[in-house]
């Protein structure tokens, strides 16, 4: 049996043009989409995080429950809104964010919602949280508790530097979840903030100066480069018709987390190369249709990949 994988964070509404003037309702967040992207291929996957006691934190709450995700862990705050994004595409399907409500109820979470973690499990976990007190101070300590436990830590920076106050704290935070994580995933652009470069180099000397297990690096159409046993393996990406970039990196994370959760981190490449196989093909086919959330795949459609 698959270990659980919880995602730490916020749950969005995503308001998307749809062509004729007008925004479309979407349920997001990079955790969220995580969550629900692992339990659409049959994983078990539970939430933790905050939404506000308002139309659109039981609109998100119920969109989980309907995915199978565990909401236990899942918080209604009355004293704050629902985090609220406008997501704008442009005609490549490239996309920018624009935060409607700040600070949102995600930011207000505390040690007292975490749940009990068991070993074997996974956490995953945006640098979102890590933006304000007191989300921060509950991620690493999640973090930390889920390590004690025996469970593993995946890291995704997800970085949007205008959250945050200045980007020496933005640095100083990355830096301090990069050396509790087993597994991360850095966009090219990521890597460049956090490495000075985003060459193959400052990839492996970033894994080794924190000891990362497994160090991904996306590069979109050209596939994706994984720092393993400090030797850099590329993967070509898995062709598709794009038609919106938007939850391409979540449904990534939760194709690998599923993998991972079923199968434990790899030893040698052979092991890497079918985990990489499914959360390749989980970010392809989302971009194959409109949406973060709504556009993850299920485990039939990633059967052929698969083979």
């Amino acid at each position: 049996m698959s270990a659980k994988v919880w995602a730490l964070g916020d749950a969005v509404v995503d308001l998307l043009p749809d062509g004729h003037g007008r925004l479309l309702q979407c349920p997001g967040g990079a955790p969220a989409n995580v969550a629900v992207g692992v339990a659409r291929l049959g994983g078990a996957s539970g939430f933790i995080g905050r939404v506000g006691r308002d139309p659109f934190g039981a609109f998100m709450t119920q969109t989980l429950r309907h995915e199978n995700v565990d909401t236990r862990a899942m918080h209604q705050d009355p004293a704050h809104r629902t985090s609220t994004v406008v997501v704008a595409l442009d005609d490549c399907g490239e996309r920018s964010f624009t935060f409607m409500v700040r600070p949102s109820a995600d930011l207000f979470l505390t040690a007292d919602d975490l749940p009990p973690f068991g070993a074997g499990e996974w956490l995953h976990v945006c640098s979102i949280a890590l933006c304000a007190q007191p989300s921060r101070d509950t991620a690493f300590e999640a973090m930390a508790r889920i390590k004690r436990a025996g469970g593993f830590v995946s890291f995704d920076p997800n970085i949007r530097e205008d959250l945050w106050p200045d980007t020496a704290q933005l640095r100083e935070c990355v830096e301090r979840a990069l050396a509790q994580a087993d597994v991360v995933k850095l966009s090219l652009e990521e890597l460049a903030f956090i490495a000075g470069r985003d060459d193959e180099e400052s990839a492996l000397a970033l894994a080794r100066r924190h000891a990362i297990p497994l160090l991904l690096i996306t590069r979109g159409a050209e596939g994706v480069d994984a720092c393993f046993n400090d030797t850099l393996h590329h993967y070509p990406a898995v062709p598709v018709e794009c038609v919106d970039t938007t939850g391409a990196g979540d449904a990534f994370v939760a194709g690998l987390l599923w993998s991972l959760a079923a199968h434990g981190l790899p030893e040698g490449a052979a092991q890497l190369a079918p985990v990489l196989a499914a959360a390749r093909a989980c970010g392809a086919l989302a971009t194959t249709a409109k949406g973060a959330m709504t556009a993850l795949p299920r485990l039939d459609a990633l059967q052929p990949y698969l083979a």
